[in-house]
């Protein structure tokens, strides 16, 4: 498994020019592009692109230049991907040239020295950027792009799953907007992750965002006055989108433990691709499932549950909470809680989902009733935010680097 750390480095002359000359190349490989589309009715391979301007960049290694490419040809290849399935309203293909842009190593490019520092090579003939290494783990592929205040390297490197599940017990996992999940293990216990905080910093964001943007307009633009409060805008939705990250990180932490503790080895998450294009409930409920945060939660805890040894596995989440676990009779309910009016099974809504999400993968994993007490389903215990809690000690050995930071040498 591979896993990405990132470190802030400030601001130098160098990560200008190379970023500048990145942008350069960009510019060029789009601008031709879409002169030979426009001109001859061609489309340029990526290849073709590659031979024809990257070759011989000058002030970039050759796999730097390589990387420019593949990114136009990977934004290129996604929009004519959404063009063809109809969903491309209102977006544009990449066409637009830059000034800056990111720059990319691939593993021939870095090395790390005996003396712990990072070289990343910049082709024959051009000085090499130097960062002094805070592990002795040679990452595989590395990024330097600006974070909007300063350069930030973003390196990938490789992690080995050593640590073994402790079980094979098997568990549903239903993701939520007001419970960000709710987990059914087999065997009758039920867990949900609360996610008030979550909503909190939402709430907390778009007011804060509608106060300063009201300010704004009644400036005039580019004036003082106009700019400081631009700034005070950015300052503070990036300060809210860092305690969004925050918390999404520890919870989803502390989830992946509370798991590996119930000795379990399977983890069955409900599939919501394209939740978001099938919702309609008016604007207030859209704003809030469109600020969603299911693909980000369920993203970490994926790697999370992986590193402890667990598999993560998708199911259709389809009418799961409308559904009874027990005589499938689909009824809606009208409340947090599920009262099936055939069988008069009783549930907490989102457990329902997560058992019968289970079901679904492992269809005939238990036998009817068989973790039910005269028809109701247990309540599930919470797993709470604390502003303060840490992450695992001996996943963070894995995944950190001892709390260092690091910076460029010379």
């Amino acid at each position: 498994m591979f896993l990405t750390r990132k470190f802030k480095l400030g601001r130098t002359d160098q990560l200008d020019r190379l970023a500048r000359r990145a942008g350069d190349l960009w510019s060029t490989v789009a601008k031709w592009h879409w002169r030979f589309v426009d001109r001859q009715g061609y489309w340029l391979s990526k290849g073709q692109s590659q031979k024809m301007y990257c070759k011989g960049h000058e002030g970039l290694h050759s796999q730097s230049a390589q990387a420019v490419a593949d990114s136009f040809y990977d934004s290129l290849k996604a929009w004519r991907k959404k063009r063809d399935n109809g969903k491309y309203e209102g977006l544009c293909p990449p066409y637009k040239q830059k000034r800056y842009f990111k720059i990319q190593w691939k593993s021939p490019a870095t090395r790390l020295r005996d003396d712990g520092v990072l070289r990343l090579s910049n082709g024959r003939g051009n000085k090499p950027v130097l960062i002094d290494w805070p592990s002795d783990r040679e990452p595989k592929r590395v990024e330097i792009g600006w974070d909007g205040d300063q350069y930030e390297l973003r390196a990938q490197y490789e992690v080995e799953e050593n640590e073994e599940s402790q079980g094979d017990r098997k568990v549903g996992v239903d993701l939520g907007e007001r419970h960000l999940a709710t987990v059914y293990v087999e065997g009758g216990e039920n867990i949900s992750v609360h996610g008030g905080r979550l909503r909190s910093l939402r709430r907390q964001h778009n007011r804060t965002l509608s106060n300063l943007r009201s300010k704004i307009d009644r400036k005039e633009k580019g004036s003082r006055r106009w700019k400081q409060l631009v700034r005070a805008k950015d300052r503070q939705a990036k300060k809210i989108r860092n305690q969004i990250k925050d918390f999404l990180h520890k919870v989803t932490t502390r989830l992946a433990n509370v798991l590996h503790e119930r000795r379990t080895g399977t983890v069955v998450v409900g599939d919501l691709a394209g939740i978001r294009e099938r919702i309609g409930y008016g604007d207030r409920m859209n704003q809030r499932l469109h600020q969603w945060a299911y693909s980000k939660f369920e993203h970490m805890l994926n790697y999370k549950a992986q590193l402890r040894g667990m598999t993560v596995e998708r199911a259709s989440e389809a009418y799961t909470s409308q559904t009874c676990p027990n005589c499938k009779h689909r009824h809606k309910p009208s409340d947090r809680y599920f009262d099936c009016p055939k069988c008069s099974f009783k549930g907490h809504r989102d457990a329902v989902g997560a058992r019968n999400i289970l079901n679904k993968r492992y269809p005939g994993n238990e036998p009817r009733g068989s973790t039910q007490v005269a028809g109701e389903m247990a309540s599930p215990t919470g797993v709470r935010y604390r502003p303060h809690m840490r992450c695992n000690p001996a996943s963070s050995r894995k995944t950190h680097f001892g709390g260092q930071g690091c910076r460029p040498v010379g």
